[in-house]
């Protein structure tokens, strides 16, 4: 797609700054296109005869991983889909690091006695 270079993408990954790519004008409308080749549906939840409403793009081969696939609905290599639309859940389950749980609380410094 033009207007967005592989080599900016990666220059914002390697910075921890993912999000300018995901504020791009690029990544918007190409997210807009490939919810409406979903039908605004989840694709995951598709497949198992259920209906969700699609609200993320997701990159079946991650950012991180494939930054020459970030703006590609198909893997030119294999013809698969790279973007697929999903729902909140399912994306959470498609990315558990992202979405990791508060530790445990730390244990009281003395023991609370009532005696």
């Amino acid at each position: 797609m033009a207007g967005l270079k592989t080599e900016t993408i990666r220059t914002w990954i390697e910075t921890g700054q993912e999000h300018r790519f995901y504020i791009s004008s690029a990544w918007k409308n190409l997210a807009r296109k490939v919810q409406r080749m979903d039908r605004n549906e989840c694709v995951i939840c598709a497949s198992r005869g259920r209906y969700s409403r699609g609200e993320l793009v997701h990159h079946v081969k991650h950012l991180k991983d494939r930054p020459d696939l970030a703006l590609e609905i198909f893997d030119p290599d294999t013809g698969e889909r790279q973007l697929v639309t999903v729902c909140k859940r399912c994306h959470e389950q498609l990315h558990p690091e992202a979405f990791r749980q508060a530790s445990e609380p730390a244990r009281p410094i003395t023991e609370e006695r009532w005696d």
